[in-house]
């Protein structure tokens, strides 16, 4: 039976001896994967995490918005940083699924290299979790952000280490996880949403006006589920 209290005992000297003195960009979506690491790494790291959510155009309505709000006890340092126009452009045209996830995160972890740059950190974090891998590996569908099990060499193509404390948990861990570091409960008991978000909901050729609808139609849909 997974012990949230064991788990960060046991992970906690394992992440200071790898992270050492380093800043660590902590990649925050919103969901509860990557905000459980984010939140995980703040509390045994302190300021050398440095958590950002990239804006991709792609989340739901006001997401980055409420995000933040959301978070501003557990990380209160979460910068938001708006690449939408930049997403938005790049994926106009696209049609085919797979290739949107690839373009996705060929773009997404451009973007976060960058940043990588402008905070002079050579860590990543980000909320991979097992499922995520072994949907990649079994050839189910790309997940944007499995990279070193699939042989994708990370400080060769973008300069930098990844780290992912939660790579063994399965989602059930997690949010255990997350209730006991006190995540507020639109965090911990938030529905899975993907990780390029609307971009992937987008059924056939991407538009910005499709994304528009698709977005509309995401927020009447959840605002109708989270009332009961």
């Amino acid at each position: 039976m997974f012990d949230p209290s064991s788990f960060i005992e046991e992970i906690s000297p394992q992440l200071k001896e790898k992270v050492g003195n380093e800043k660590v960009l902590a990649a925050v979506s919103g969901g509860v994967d990557s905000t459980t690491a984010a939140v995980l790494g703040y509390r045994i790291l302190g300021e050398r995490i440095v958590p950002v959510l990239i804006d991709t155009g792609f989340l739901r309505k006001d997401e980055a918005k409420r995000v933040k709000n959301y978070l501003k006890d557990v990380l209160p340092n979460l910068e938001v940083i708006d690449e939408s126009d930049k997403f938005i452009s790049s994926l106009e045209g696209t049609s085919d699924a797979e290739e949107k996830r690839r373009k996705f995160r060929d773009l997404f972890y451009s973007t976060i290299s960058s940043l990588m740059r402008k905070y002079d950190a050579k860590l990543l974090m980000q909320g991979t979790i097992a499922a995520d891998w072994v949907e990649t590996q079994g050839g189910i569908k790309t997940q944007h952000n499995v990279l070193v099990q699939i042989g994708i060499n990370t400080e060769k193509t973008w300069g930098f280490t990844v780290i992912e404390p939660l790579a063994d948990l399965y989602k059930n861990e997690v949010r255990e996880l997350a209730r006991y570091l006190k995540l507020p409960r639109e965090i911990s008991e938030r529905q899975p949403f993907p990780g390029p978000g609307l971009l992937v909901r987008t059924v056939g050729k991407f538009t910005k006006e499709k994304l528009s609808i698709v977005r509309e139609a995401n927020e009447i849909v959840e605002s109708y589920l989270n009332s009961f």
